[in-house]
């Protein structure tokens, strides 16, 4: 590792330093947990550049724009489709349309099988591989670089990532450029590829099927609110499962990377991203009407003027409820502060290095298939009609 990156729980992996590198001697090379770390080969020349660009080796006091007057937003797209593909309300499609056409470059999180890096795709016609939720540590892999021969050549780019991703590539940009958008997530933390395979090994085998496809927080097929883990197989079969085991060991907070939890250096109000986006936590406490709303939410929240100028275009496009950011920070406190990380975190690592199959079995109890409910059977025997009369007077009798 680099020098400036040797205490793990200061390296957030965002590949600046890689990107930046003039002689490209750093590689990004995953440790025995997972987690990817820069490394640098005998090349180097020691010019330091890449302790330069490092957000948390050298920080930058004057990012965020605190001067800018924010504001916060519960919205959800207007747009069936678009929220079906989305975890929350389909904020990120939303202003990806509002700020790029069909030849802008946006940037996000992809599966490539059953692994998770970063991609630029063009044209907002083409971001669905990058909606929904990825709780695996990203591999950013070569997109800094290309974002910068992007804007180079005029191109308008919008980068999406957790905020120390976003906080890298803004220090490898430099001056902020009119034509990129960044958007970054109220995160939870970001867990290890490595524990994720072997937990999808491990449900491969307790349903007897290789597992070729996962998707995170699908939506149920009842309340569409419900968030479930879709498994796909090779055969092309496709289950919901609750209590997923790479889940339960993320929820635990036992799978992330030591820079999360206590040590995150980025989970702070005041943002070096355009805009932040996230569920809308406690959406019918904020707003009773909302209460039994057939779709879930999405929170907005606004850092700068550029984000602002998108304000307009989003509301032609989204059902939007004008919040405080005060309601977002008491109903999703990890948009300004540090949380805790699991004290057994690694007695967790230490087993699972030393026995990945055996970890999973000791920390985790076992999954199983979602299956409806007696109540949700007969919900869905309900005609539309019952169902929204049904919604609308329990949402009456709540907002009182």
């Amino acid at each position: 590792m680099l020098d400036f990156t040797k205490e793990k729980s200061n390296c957030m992996g965002c590949s600046a330093c890689y990107a930046a590198c003039p002689v490209q001697c750093i590689k990004m090379e995953p440790d025995e947990e997972g987690f990817l770390y820069p490394t640098a080969s005998p090349k180097c020349i020691h010019c330091e550049k890449c302790k330069r660009i490092c957000p948390i080796a050298t920080p930058n006091v004057e990012e965020g724009g605190m001067a800018f007057q924010k504001s916060a937003w519960c919205a959800v797209t207007k747009k069936y489709r678009i929220w079906k593909r989305s975890a929350s309300g389909g904020a990120f499609s939303e202003i990806c349309k509002a700020f790029g056409d069909d030849e802008t470059i946006i940037c996000g999180a992809a599966w490539d099988g059953l692994r998770v890096h970063h991609v630029c795709v063009k044209g907002v016609r083409n971001i669905a591989a990058l909606c929904k939720s990825k709780y695996v540590a990203s591999n950013p892999e070569n997109v800094f670089a290309e974002i910068q021969q992007y804007l180079k050549g005029g191109k308008k780019v919008v980068f999406c990532g957790t905020p120390c991703q976003v906080a890298g590539l803004k220090r490898y940009i430099g001056n902020q450029d009119k034509n990129l958008l960044l958007i970054d997530l109220i995160c939870h933390g970001v867990g290890s590829q490595k524990v994720f395979e072997a937990c999808v090994n491990s449900l491969s085998k307790q349903f007897e099927n290789n597992i070729v496809g996962y998707e995170f927080r699908a939506k149920g097929r009842v309340y569409e609110t419900d968030h479930l883990q879709k498994i796909t197989s090779d055969n092309g079969n496709k289950l919901l499962v609750q209590n997923d085991p790479y889940m339960q060991l993320f929820l635990k907070q036992l799978s992330l990377r030591p820079s999360c939890g206590g040590n995150c250096h980025f989970r702070i109000e005041n943002r070096v991203s355009d805009i932040t986006i996230a569920d809308f936590k406690g959406v019918s406490k904020v707003f009773p009407k909302l209460y039994l709303s057939k779709r879930n939410f999405s929170s907005i929240i606004i850092h700068t003027e550029k984000g602002n100028l998108l304000l307009e275009q989003l509301k032609k496009n989204m059902v939007m409820y004008s919040c405080t950011i005060d309601d977002i920070k008491e109903h999703n406190p990890l948009f300004y502060r540090q949380t805790w990380i699991a004290h057994n975190r690694d007695d967790f690592f230490a087993d699972f290095i030393s026995n990945e199959k055996g970890a999973i079995s000791k920390w985790c109890c076992e999954a199983s298939e979602y299956k409806l409910s007696w109540k949700g059977k007969i919900w869905c025997l309900l005609p539309n009609i019952i169902r929204r009369q049904l919604i609308r007077f329990v949402q009456k009798k709540h907002s009182k």
